[in-house]
């Protein structure tokens, strides 16, 4: 990524609501001193590790999560050499409410600020530019190389009926089902093959989300977890997405985890992605709804074994990208 690029960075937050995240100046000025570093042909990843920015609410807030992962993926490439990059074949692929503007001189300081009106209409093109980049991403989304699945949701259309989700292979075999009262999944049953697992609240264990903004994402809604047969924990959930905010995690035993970002303005046009604490994208999901059978279709990445930890968190993690864009003022 060259300075011009970083420069034409814009990161959005969804259209129309009011948006919780980071100071739109601040990182905007962030994004000049690493685009002149780039430019200077200077180490990047110092700048980075040392920001902090205040919170904003409003049209002067960036979305906390699409600015911190475009950091942290300029960081990375400082880490690993571009072979290795260029080797993955959803390295290109976009996650966050972020692209690059074709017009990089847009965050450059000139002689007067614009004028509110001149913003305004900034906002709007790259709303509509956003919503058109992920419109065309969901419909290649099956043109991506990976394991292909499909998440299934039937509910017996009365408030307490039982909900059951299925995670289906392209052969249309079974690989997980889940069995609730709630499309919340405030407790559920989770069945792999012969096996039975439990989904409820945690009884005092508080999972970590690998960061201070997750970690106070995660005290929104009790921690939850899967238990086996034996009242084993297999995996831990904290946090939520929820109300336009990507703040759920999934922590395993050993302390690997995995965050739930989410690209798009709209449900039909959004695509969220399970990333890894090296930062590696292990699967992709997207919301298909189909003759009233709520559902989505996942890949997972090609070079990603489908063991039975992760079919577990793919079931667990399903419904997270329709409650992305629920919240109690009725959004999405």
């Amino acid at each position: 990524m060259n300075g011009d690029e970083v420069r034409g960075t814009r990161f959005i937050g969804p259209t129309g609501k009011l948006t919780r995240g980071y100071d739109v100046a601040e990182v905007d000025a962030l994004l000049r001193r690493l685009a002149a570093e780039l430019d200077a042909e200077r180490q990047v990843g110092p700048l980075i590790e040392n920001a902090v920015f205040r919170t904003r609410v409003g049209t002067q807030a960036y979305d906390s999560e699409a600015v911190d992962w475009f950091l942290e993926q300029l960081r990375s490439q400082e880490d690993h050499p571009e072979p290795a990059r260029m080797s993955d074949p959803w390295r290109d692929l976009p996650v966050g409410n972020y692209f690059t503007r074709g017009r990089p001189g847009d965050l450059a300081e000139g002689p007067a600020p614009p004028s509110w009106q001149a913003r305004r209409k900034d906002r709007a093109q790259d709303q509509e530019c956003l919503a058109r980049e992920c419109a065309d991403a969901c419909r290649d989304f099956g043109q991506q190389p990976g394991t292909q699945l499909r998440w299934v949701v039937t509910h017996g259309g009365y408030l307490y009926s039982v909900v059951r989700g299925e995670l289906l292979t392209a052969e249309q075999q079974t690989l997980a089902s889940v069995r609730t009262r709630s499309l919340a999944m405030d407790r559920a049953t989770v069945s792999t093959g012969e096996r039975t697992f439990t989904w409820k609240r945690a009884a005092g264990r508080h999972a970590k989300a690998g960061s201070l903004n997750d970690a106070v994402r995660a005290l929104l809604v009790p921690n939850r977890e899967l238990l086996d047969e034996t009242g084993t924990p297999i995996l831990c959930g904290s946090g939520q997405n929820y109300s336009y905010i990507a703040g759920a995690c999934i922590t395993f035993p050993d302390q690997r985890w995995l965050k739930f970002p989410v690209r798009g303005t709209e449900t039909e046009n959004a695509i969220m992605t399970a990333v890894d604490q090296a930062g590696n994208k292990v699967a992709r999901y997207r919301s298909l709804a189909v003759g009233g059978v709520l559902g989505g279709e996942i890949t997972v990445h090609p070079r990603q074994q489908l063991t039975n930890e992760l079919v577990l968190a793919l079931v667990i993690s399903a419904p997270w990208l329709h409650s992305y864009f629920t919240s109690s003022a009725g959004g999405g």
